[in-house]
């Protein structure tokens, strides 16, 4: 564990956790289906000179300096989201019944024991898993040479099973009866369902057998030259953009294979600016910059070195697959280092870009959600937040996104503003004449970031319902507690201040009575009667994570984590004023 301190307040410390945390969360597994998806609109994380890593040399110095992967090829397939191979083969001269993987001059192991090791035993456990392997062949200017390495590339996947099916009759096939009406390539679903899940691509014309699932490349993808990151130009077959396919009418989409990588270890990793090269600050602005020269043909296979660091590249991927919110949290210098085209310059963090609510709908706000906007908050630090026009009471206590505000005992009536206030609003059982002393005045909690609540029923009369207002053009979140209001009143929310309701857990008021007001408990804030100086705020909620944090005034300490798969993580804690990152 890695431990920072940053002269930030105690409260200035939320605006920085919200940024990490957004990146934290982001990092949660594939949880969309991705069945229904055409093979041409999927994009997979493919490994660059994969069997040449680290796992493999064994300690060997000429084999670690020449790797481009930390781990074997099944850690690669299991634990770092990979679902492509990119694999180098020549002919074994000692034995020329074999094939070698290597990375230029240096071997690193026997082909086919290799496919066995790794490939089949992840098959194997993975039996909805699509998996492609793309072949380089290396030293074979001689027609003899080629022919014996495509009879010992047939032997090995006629030799290998995977649960009783050999890896031949596994491969996908284009001529297969099958696919014949089909007018575009099958679903993930309809693959897996065929039992065709391996693809198998390759750099030599005589290479070809739809017998055994081999496809030329030059017949189906289009790739860019791989050496450089400043550019993204032609390799082959830039300009088409239907497959080729010899002795075939199908005019399927070209599938594009994306190279990404400059072979050095040190340009990757969470602590360099974008993210590193295989990061949301350098990997998508380069698909886009690929996009605009290829023909806005999207990436199918995203091949990197380092896949063991990602995480981010899989966020690009699943974002490339289902859409939803572009990466933010990155390190940065400039907006150039930002997924998001915004970095916040004080905290040397990327975050979403602002934009215009009202464009709402017919645009999309980088680094926000599609029903969010993004709007500066405190400290030039932007946030998402949701439009108040999508703001209605829910009955019967349904949730809404609202954060939460503390009731009046003689509220007024005002018309809802177009922005969002941070508060709660609690329960009160006086009546509407009820004197300010027999009442809770209004408190309010600080929050740095939107929260949720839950809208009960109230008991008021039909002809009076809650109302909610705000003297200021800024944005109104409130949540509406039960109430037994008479029938010739009801409660509203009011916002005190000419800028966003920002409440301080201090500002608590010691005064109220367990006696007569109940502590609140929202699905976002819990007020305790007893407890005036801190409250709980739970942190916007993320599929497949929990993330909550604590907060308190400047003299004492509070904590922010998360909880992901169940493992709770630290990311800050703030002692007498200084925020110390984990």
């Amino acid at each position: 564990m890695t431990k920072m301190t940053a002269s930030l307040s105690c409260p200035n410390f939320m605006l920085v956790a919200l940024l990490l945390l957004l990146k934290v969360t982001s990092n949660a597994a594939f949880d969309q289906a991705d069945g229904e998806l055409r093979f041409n609109e999927y994009t997979m994380i493919m490994s660059h000179n994969s069997a040449a890593n680290k796992d493999t040399a064994d300690g060997d110095f000429f084999k670690n300096f020449g790797a481009d992967q930390e781990n074997s090829m099944y850690e690669q397939l299991t634990n770092n989201g990979v679902r492509g191979l990119s694999l180098d083969i020549k002919l074994d001269y000692s034995d020329r019944s074999k094939l070698r993987l290597v990375h230029n001059p240096i071997d690193y192991a026997d082909f086919e024991i290799e496919m066995e090791t790794h490939l089949v035993r992840f098959l194997e456990e993975n039996e909805e898993a699509i998996v492609a392997i793309n072949f380089e062949v290396i030293d074979d200017s001689q027609a003899a040479i080629r022919s014996t390495i495509l009879a010992n590339l047939k032997n090995t996947f006629s030799n290998l099973f995977v649960n009783g099916v050999s890896l031949t009759d596994m491969t996908f096939k284009y001529d297969n009866d099958l696919w014949k009406n089909h007018d575009e390539w099958p679903t993930l679903n309809e693959m897996r369902s065929s039992g065709q899940r391996l693809f198998l691509f390759h750099d030599r014309t005589e290479f070809r057998s739809t017998e055994y699932g081999f496809m030329f490349r030059d017949d189906v993808m289009k790739e860019n030259f791989w050496e450089g990151l400043g550019d993204c130009t032609a390799r082959y077959q830039w300009n088409s953009d239907k497959v080729s396919f010899p002795n075939s009418n199908l005019s399927w989409s070209r599938l594009f294979f994306m190279n990404h990588f400059d072979s050095i270890a040190g340009t990757v990793g969470e602590g360099l600016l974008g993210g590193g090269i295989n990061g949301w600050g350098r990997l998508y602005p380069r698909i886009k910059q690929c996009m605009n020269s290829n023909g806005s043909i999207k990436p199918n296979f995203i091949s990197l070195d380092w896949v063991i660091q990602a995480e981010e590249a899989l966020e690009v991927a699943k974002y490339l697959n289902f859409g939803g919110r572009i990466g933010s949290g990155q390190v940065c210098v400039d907006d150039s280092h930002c997924a998001t085209e915004a970095c916040n310059k004080m905290l040397s963090l990327c975050q979403c870009k602002e934009c215009d609510v009202n464009l709402l709908g017919s645009i999309s706000c980088l680094g926000c959600e599609a029903d969010q906007y993004c709007a500066p908050v405190e400290n030039n630090l932007n946030e998402c937040l949701i439009s108040a026009a999508t703001i209605s009471i829910a009955p019967t206590g349904m949730p809404v996104k609202k954060p939460t505000i503390s009731p009046t005992a003689n509220p007024s009536s005002a018309s809802p503003t177009a922005m969002p206030v941070k508060a709660t609003v609690s329960p009160t059982t006086s009546n509407p004449t009820t004197t300010p002393s027999d009442s809770p005045s209004v408190t309010l909690l600080r929050t740095s970031m939107p929260v949720e609540a839950t809208i009960s029923p109230t008991t008021s009369s039909p002809t009076a319902p809650p109302s909610f207002a705000s003297p200021t053009a800024m944005p109104v979140y409130a949540t509406a507690s039960p109430t037994t209001a008479s029938p010739s009143g009801s409660p509203s929310v009011t916002s005190r201040t000419a800028m966003p309701v920002e409440t301080t857990a201090s500002s608590i008021a010691a005064s109220h009575s367990p006696t007569t007001e109940p502590a609140v408990t929202a699905n976002a804030t819990t007020l305790s009667p007893t407890a005036p100086t801190s409250a709980t705020t739970q942190m916007p909620t993320v599929p497949g994570i929990q993330t909550q944090a604590n907060i308190a005034n400047e003299s004492s300490a509070s904590a922010i984590f998360a909880t992901l798969s169940g493992k709770k993580i630290l990311l800050l804690i703030c002692v007498a004023g200084q925020v110390l990152l984990f």
